[in-house]
């Protein structure tokens, strides 16, 4: 089966698996492939073509990738939307987490690309990651036949997809070859030397990927570098596209969320700096709808500009509480200063800002990532928990946890 008719036929495929009219084989079994709730350009596209890797080789049961966000935000996904319709796929042929009925036949396996924190972990059959593990109490719920593969060093969960993919040599897809090799090259800076944000599997698998790539005018390998430049600036122009988003839209365009026993922390990261973003007409009224009812709100600015001109990546980082809590904020802001694995290397802004309270600082160790800063900030949060001192009420940055079609 070609892997554009398999993403047509997955909406089918999961309707057999609803328990009022469940018309499948005993043995039959349904497996979800399903991305982190950023669904990045790594995230979306491991998750469908891991699905449609194992569907082909273990067709004795089916393979459903999900997307990680609801329908309404695939929008705000620009480089998502854009890789997928060069190749050809459009949204309809996509599955979405608000798509899953609100019960399955609870004896589905669950798959989880590009994360390893899941609601879902009582079904989780394997785990595809690129994060850092994290103790959480959920890893405990995983069963013990669960194969878990987390491998912080590299760039991109693409590759580890990409080793499965060439593991084999069915299926073939000129598209998934597509996909996985953009995906990489986005993730790693196009192997930036500066950001090093990857490994030498990452490299390997780029090179692997662009030999089943049919090049006529120039195959070359300084055709390569040049197409791999070409193609990277292309996609950091759709992912930096916010020209049809609301300022409020650009920051839940690539947002997660940290929980603790007592707080719901938005984590939104920009395709711009963050002192950019709070210079625009409507910052605060944007930053005031997103962060209603939290404490803390963290933005995550990376600014990429195009290869082809000789930028270098640039970050900084914002923390601002709407309801006060300095002490919150300052706590925070020393620990990321004084954090040494890895030293983030944080300094004020040139020109100082009071925005809304908030602190600002750029962040001149490109390297550190939104997968370094998190276990930072959440141990604060956990370490003032414990020791009584913060006077936070519980809140929740989402009135509803987002249902994922199990009861």
């Amino acid at each position: 089966m070609c892997f554009l008719r398999f993403l047509m036929q997955a909406r089918s495929t999961l309707s057999r698996y609803v328990p009022e009219r469940t018309t499948t084989d005993s043995a039959r079994k349904l497996h979800l492939v399903i991305g982190n709730e950023s669904c990045d350009l790594d995230s979306a596209v491991s998750a469908v073509t891991l699905a449609f890797i194992y569907a082909q080789r273990q067709q004795e049961h089916d393979y459903v990738p999900v997307l990680n966000i609801p329908r309404i935000d695939y929008p705000l996904k620009t480089e998502v939307g854009h890789m997928f319709n060069k190749c050809d796929i459009n949204e309809e042929m996509l599955l979405f987490r608000d798509d899953l009925p609100n019960q399955l036949a609870s004896d589905i396996d669950v798959i989880l690309v590009d994360h390893h924190i899941s609601q879902l972990a009582a079904n989780v059959s394997e785990i595809l990651d690129h994060r850092p593990l994290e103790q959480n109490a959920v890893m405990q719920l995983l069963p013990a036949h669960c194969v878990r593969q987390i491998e912080p060093e590299i760039g991109s969960c693409a590759t580890l997809v990409g080793e499965r993919y060439l593991a084999e040599e069915q299926p073939r897809s000129s598209r998934v070859t597509q996909l996985l090799h953009a995906t990489i090259l986005l993730d790693t800076i196009n192997f930036s030397s500066a950001a090093k944000r990857f490994c030498p599997s990452d490299l390997l698998m780029v090179d692997q990927l662009e030999q089943m790539q049919q090049h006529s005018d120039d195959s070359s390998e300084e055709g390569n570098i040049r197409r791999r430049q070409q193609l990277f600036d292309e996609l950091v122009t759709a992912r930096a596209d916010i020209s049809k988003l609301s300022l409020t839209e650009v920051l839940r365009k690539d947002m997660k969320q940290l929980q603790t026993e007592r707080h719901t922390v938005p984590i939104a990261g920009l395709p711009m700096l963050a002192r950019d973003f709070i210079e625009k007409s409507d910052a605060e009224l944007a930053i005031r709808q997103f962060a209603a009812g939290s404490n803390l709100l963290v933005i995550l600015g990376m600014l990429v500009p195009p290869q082809t001109g000789g930028g270098q990546v640039q970050r900084d980082v914002a923390l601002i509480s709407l309801t006060g809590q300095r002490q919150l904020v300052e706590r925070v802001r020393l620990a990321l200063l004084e954090s040494q694995s890895p030293p983030l290397q944080l300094h004020p802004h040139e020109v100082e800002t009071n925005f809304l309270g908030g602190c600002y600082l750029r962040q001149h160790n490109v390297q550190a990532t939104r997968k370094h800063i998190l276990p930072i900030i959440k141990q604060v949060l956990v370490d003032l928990e414990a020791s009584h001192l913060c006077d936070c009420d519980d809140v929740y940055f989402f009135k509803e946890k987002p249902k994922l079609g199990l009861s």
